[in-house]
Protein backbone atom coordinates (compact mmCIF):
# COMPACT_ATOMS: atom_id res chain seq x y z
CA UNK A 1 0.00 0.00 0.00
CA UNK A 2 1.50 3.36 -1.32
CA UNK A 3 -0.02 6.54 0.01
CA UNK A 4 -0.08 10.35 -0.69
CA UNK A 5 -0.99 13.15 1.37
CA UNK A 6 -1.79 16.82 0.91
CA UNK A 7 -0.30 19.86 2.32
CA UNK A 8 -3.02 19.91 5.29
CA UNK A 9 -2.09 16.74 5.86
CA UNK A 10 -4.89 14.45 4.76
CA UNK A 11 -4.65 11.17 3.04
CA UNK A 12 -5.28 12.29 -0.64
CA UNK A 13 -3.78 9.51 -2.89
CA UNK A 14 -3.85 5.76 -2.49
CA UNK A 15 -2.35 3.18 -3.89
CA UNK A 16 -3.23 -0.82 -3.35
CA UNK A 17 -1.35 -3.45 -4.90
CA UNK A 18 -0.25 -1.52 -7.99
CA UNK A 19 -4.22 -0.11 -8.22
CA UNK A 20 -4.50 3.34 -8.29
CA UNK A 21 -7.78 3.84 -5.54
CA UNK A 22 -9.89 7.05 -6.23
CA UNK A 23 -10.42 9.24 -3.18
CA UNK A 24 -13.27 11.81 -2.55
CA UNK A 25 -11.05 14.97 -2.25
CA UNK A 26 -11.36 15.94 1.74
CA UNK A 27 -10.79 19.17 1.31
CA UNK A 28 -13.96 19.90 -1.04
CA UNK A 29 -16.28 17.90 1.03
CA UNK A 30 -15.43 21.21 3.64
CA UNK A 31 -18.28 23.58 4.50
CA UNK A 32 -20.01 21.57 1.48
CA UNK A 33 -23.33 20.65 3.44
CA UNK A 34 -25.38 23.50 4.36
CA UNK A 35 -28.37 21.62 6.16
CA UNK A 36 -29.14 20.09 9.03
CA UNK A 37 -27.88 15.81 9.54
CA UNK A 38 -28.64 13.25 11.85
CA UNK A 39 -26.39 10.99 12.99
CA UNK A 40 -27.95 7.66 13.14
CA UNK A 41 -25.83 5.38 15.74
CA UNK A 42 -27.31 2.27 17.19
CA UNK A 43 -28.18 2.19 20.58
CA UNK A 44 -31.23 0.46 21.20
CA UNK A 45 -33.42 3.98 21.82
CA UNK A 46 -33.45 3.79 17.97
CA UNK A 47 -36.08 1.30 18.25
CA UNK A 48 -38.64 3.88 19.73
CA UNK A 49 -37.63 6.67 17.33
CA UNK A 50 -40.47 7.34 14.59
CA UNK A 51 -38.66 6.84 11.64
CA UNK A 52 -41.34 8.48 9.20
CA UNK A 53 -40.00 12.14 10.84
CA UNK A 54 -36.35 10.96 10.72
CA UNK A 55 -36.31 10.03 7.02
CA UNK A 56 -37.31 13.88 6.45
CA UNK A 57 -33.59 14.88 7.27
CA UNK A 58 -30.32 13.88 5.55
CA UNK A 59 -28.20 11.35 7.30
CA UNK A 60 -25.10 9.97 8.38
CA UNK A 61 -24.70 6.82 9.49
CA UNK A 62 -22.22 4.39 11.72
CA UNK A 63 -21.77 0.70 12.12
CA UNK A 64 -25.47 -0.83 11.78
CA UNK A 65 -27.09 2.19 11.55
CA UNK A 66 -27.72 1.17 7.58
CA UNK A 67 -30.09 -1.92 8.70
CA UNK A 68 -32.55 1.16 8.56
CA UNK A 69 -31.88 1.61 5.10
CA UNK A 70 -35.24 0.71 3.75
CA UNK A 71 -36.77 3.54 6.19
CA UNK A 72 -33.28 6.11 6.37
CA UNK A 73 -31.53 7.56 3.25
CA UNK A 74 -28.03 7.94 4.20
CA UNK A 75 -25.83 10.56 2.74
CA UNK A 76 -22.77 9.81 4.44
CA UNK A 77 -21.48 7.00 6.89
CA UNK A 78 -18.70 6.58 8.73
CA UNK A 79 -16.77 3.24 9.51
CA UNK A 80 -13.39 2.75 11.83
CA UNK A 81 -14.15 -0.22 13.55
CA UNK A 82 -11.94 -3.17 12.36
CA UNK A 83 -14.25 -5.73 14.22
CA UNK A 84 -17.38 -4.21 12.80
CA UNK A 85 -15.54 -5.07 9.47
CA UNK A 86 -14.78 -8.61 10.84
CA UNK A 87 -18.22 -9.61 12.22
CA UNK A 88 -20.72 -7.68 10.37
CA UNK A 89 -19.86 -8.71 6.52
CA UNK A 90 -23.02 -8.75 5.45
CA UNK A 91 -24.01 -5.09 6.41
CA UNK A 92 -20.77 -3.41 5.51
CA UNK A 93 -21.11 -4.68 1.99
CA UNK A 94 -24.21 -3.66 1.50
CA UNK A 95 -22.79 -0.12 2.85
CA UNK A 96 -19.87 -0.24 0.33
CA UNK A 97 -22.09 -1.27 -2.31
CA UNK A 98 -24.42 2.31 -1.86
CA UNK A 99 -23.17 4.27 -4.86
CA UNK A 100 -25.08 7.07 -3.19
CA UNK A 101 -22.85 7.47 -0.41
CA UNK A 102 -19.86 8.86 0.92
CA UNK A 103 -18.28 6.70 3.04
CA UNK A 104 -15.62 8.04 5.49
CA UNK A 105 -13.55 5.10 6.36
CA UNK A 106 -9.72 4.42 8.26
CA UNK A 107 -7.33 2.95 6.07
CA UNK A 108 -7.37 -0.30 8.12
CA UNK A 109 -10.66 -1.09 8.13
CA UNK A 110 -10.72 -0.46 3.93
CA UNK A 111 -7.45 -2.79 3.45
CA UNK A 112 -9.80 -5.20 5.36
CA UNK A 113 -12.11 -4.84 3.08
CA UNK A 114 -10.14 -4.95 0.07
CA UNK A 115 -8.58 -8.07 1.27
CA UNK A 116 -12.10 -9.90 2.79
CA UNK A 117 -14.89 -8.54 -0.28
CA UNK A 118 -12.21 -7.12 -3.34
CA UNK A 119 -11.62 -3.70 -4.43
CA UNK A 120 -14.27 -4.03 -7.25
CA UNK A 121 -17.08 -4.53 -4.88
CA UNK A 122 -16.96 -1.20 -3.43
CA UNK A 123 -18.92 1.04 -5.54
CA UNK A 124 -19.61 3.68 -2.67
CA UNK A 125 -17.30 6.88 -2.93
CA UNK A 126 -14.66 6.93 -0.47
CA UNK A 127 -12.87 9.58 1.66
CA UNK A 128 -10.08 8.52 4.68
CA UNK A 129 -9.63 9.72 8.30
CA UNK A 130 -7.32 8.85 10.60
CA UNK A 131 -6.90 9.30 14.19
CA UNK A 132 -4.45 12.69 15.01
CA UNK A 133 -2.37 10.72 17.05
CA UNK A 134 -1.96 7.69 14.69
CA UNK A 135 -1.22 8.52 11.37
CA UNK A 136 -0.50 6.06 8.93
CA UNK A 137 3.34 5.99 8.34
CA UNK A 138 4.13 8.27 11.39
CA UNK A 139 5.44 8.24 14.68
CA UNK A 140 2.36 8.03 17.39
CA UNK A 141 2.21 11.18 19.13
CA UNK A 142 0.06 12.64 22.34
CA UNK A 143 -2.52 15.12 21.77
CA UNK A 144 -0.48 17.55 23.74
CA UNK A 145 2.71 16.89 21.96
CA UNK A 146 0.71 17.29 18.53
CA UNK A 147 -0.70 20.52 20.49
CA UNK A 148 3.46 21.73 20.69
CA UNK A 149 5.05 20.48 17.44
CA UNK A 150 2.13 20.49 14.78
CA UNK A 151 2.24 24.12 12.47
CA UNK A 152 -1.37 22.54 11.14
CA UNK A 153 -3.45 23.83 14.71
CA UNK A 154 -5.94 25.83 12.80
CA UNK A 155 -9.13 23.12 13.82
CA UNK A 156 -7.92 21.53 17.20
CA UNK A 157 -8.77 22.33 20.47
CA UNK A 158 -8.04 20.58 23.85
CA UNK A 159 -10.39 20.89 26.75
CA UNK A 160 -8.46 22.66 29.59
CA UNK A 161 -6.38 21.49 31.83
CA UNK A 162 -6.85 17.70 30.11
CA UNK A 163 -4.56 17.16 27.05
CA UNK A 164 -6.65 13.70 26.61
CA UNK A 165 -9.65 15.49 25.29
CA UNK A 166 -10.20 17.18 22.35
CA UNK A 167 -12.52 18.05 19.15
CA UNK A 168 -11.06 18.50 15.50
CA UNK A 169 -12.78 21.10 13.49
CA UNK A 170 -10.58 20.41 10.39
CA UNK A 171 -10.64 16.86 10.09
CA UNK A 172 -7.98 16.96 7.17
CA UNK A 173 -5.54 17.31 10.28
CA UNK A 174 -6.80 14.40 11.88
CA UNK A 175 -9.39 13.21 13.96
CA UNK A 176 -9.69 12.93 18.14
CA UNK A 177 -10.79 10.13 19.34
CA UNK A 178 -12.99 9.61 22.05
CA UNK A 179 -13.38 5.42 22.58
CA UNK A 180 -16.75 5.84 20.30
CA UNK A 181 -17.18 6.11 16.43
CA UNK A 182 -20.23 9.17 17.39
CA UNK A 183 -17.67 11.22 18.55
CA UNK A 184 -15.75 10.36 14.84
CA UNK A 185 -19.35 11.35 13.04
CA UNK A 186 -19.76 14.44 15.33
CA UNK A 187 -16.32 15.84 13.89
CA UNK A 188 -17.29 14.58 10.58
CA UNK A 189 -20.25 16.07 10.71
CA UNK A 190 -19.13 19.67 11.96
CA UNK A 191 -16.73 19.56 9.03
CA UNK A 192 -19.54 19.44 6.59
CA UNK A 193 -20.97 22.09 7.30
CA UNK A 194 -24.17 21.13 9.42
CA UNK A 195 -25.16 24.07 11.77
CA UNK A 196 -28.24 21.90 13.18
CA UNK A 197 -27.34 18.37 13.77
CA UNK A 198 -29.38 15.46 15.82
CA UNK A 199 -27.75 12.80 17.18
CA UNK A 200 -29.67 9.35 17.58
CA UNK A 201 -29.20 6.48 19.16
CA UNK A 202 -26.19 7.65 21.43
CA UNK A 203 -27.82 6.26 24.58
CA UNK A 204 -24.33 5.12 26.61
CA UNK A 205 -26.70 3.38 29.15
CA UNK A 206 -27.44 -0.57 29.89
CA UNK A 207 -23.93 -0.95 27.69
CA UNK A 208 -24.88 -4.55 27.50
CA UNK A 209 -28.14 -4.82 25.89
CA UNK A 210 -27.89 -5.52 22.10
CA UNK A 211 -27.96 -2.54 19.66
CA UNK A 212 -31.16 -2.00 18.08
CA UNK A 213 -30.17 -4.28 14.95
CA UNK A 214 -28.82 -6.97 17.47
CA UNK A 215 -30.42 -10.03 19.86
CA UNK A 216 -29.19 -11.50 22.75
CA UNK A 217 -27.54 -14.32 20.75
CA UNK A 218 -25.78 -11.82 18.46
CA UNK A 219 -24.15 -9.03 20.31
CA UNK A 220 -20.52 -7.55 19.78
CA UNK A 221 -19.17 -6.68 22.55
CA UNK A 222 -17.65 -2.47 23.50
CA UNK A 223 -15.53 -1.04 25.96
CA UNK A 224 -17.78 1.88 26.25
CA UNK A 225 -18.26 1.59 29.87
CA UNK A 226 -15.32 1.65 30.87
CA UNK A 227 -14.39 4.17 28.91
CA UNK A 228 -17.59 6.72 29.55
CA UNK A 229 -16.64 8.98 32.92
CA UNK A 230 -13.02 9.39 31.77
CA UNK A 231 -13.00 9.78 28.19
CA UNK A 232 -16.81 9.62 26.19
CA UNK A 233 -18.45 12.25 28.99
CA UNK A 234 -16.17 15.19 28.62
CA UNK A 235 -15.10 14.38 25.27
CA UNK A 236 -19.09 15.34 24.42
CA UNK A 237 -19.49 18.47 27.14
CA UNK A 238 -16.16 19.77 25.55
CA UNK A 239 -17.43 19.39 22.31
CA UNK A 240 -20.64 21.01 22.85
CA UNK A 241 -18.68 24.44 24.29
CA UNK A 242 -17.33 24.37 20.78
CA UNK A 243 -20.62 24.08 19.06
CA UNK A 244 -21.93 26.64 21.04
CA UNK A 245 -18.93 28.94 20.33
CA UNK A 246 -19.72 28.46 16.35
CA UNK A 247 -23.29 28.59 16.65
CA UNK A 248 -24.12 24.81 15.53
CA UNK A 249 -27.23 23.96 17.45
CA UNK A 250 -27.33 19.81 18.81
CA UNK A 251 -30.18 17.79 19.95
CA UNK A 252 -29.60 14.60 21.04
CA UNK A 253 -32.87 12.59 20.58
CA UNK A 254 -32.51 9.59 22.91
CA UNK A 255 -34.23 10.61 25.70
CA UNK A 256 -32.56 8.32 28.55
CA UNK A 257 -28.89 8.72 27.30
CA UNK A 258 -26.19 9.74 29.84
CA UNK A 259 -25.23 12.37 28.20
CA UNK A 260 -27.13 14.95 29.70
CA UNK A 261 -29.00 18.33 28.91
CA UNK A 262 -25.88 20.02 30.13
CA UNK A 263 -24.35 18.44 27.01
CA UNK A 264 -27.04 18.63 24.09
CA UNK A 265 -30.47 19.47 24.42
CA UNK A 266 -32.68 16.41 24.45
CA UNK A 267 -35.91 16.72 22.24
CA UNK A 268 -38.20 14.62 20.60
CA UNK A 269 -38.83 14.56 17.15
CA UNK A 270 -42.06 15.92 17.32
CA UNK A 271 -40.08 18.92 19.02
CA UNK A 272 -38.62 19.50 15.19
Amino acid sequence: MRIGRAPEGHINSLDWKGRKIVLEDLSALHASHQDSLVIIATGPSVKILDLKKLAHFKALGVNGAYYLCDSIKFYYYVIIDRDFVKYRHEVVHRIIQDQNLILFITIHCLHDIFITMGCDTIKCRITIVEDIRYKVFQAHVTLANYAKKSHLLSGMSLAPGNNNIGFCQDIRQGVIDAATVSYWALQIAYYLGARTIFIAGVDMTNFSAPRFYENETDIMQNSLESSFQSLIKPSFLHSSRIMQKENVVVYNLSPNSALGSEIFKKILLNDT
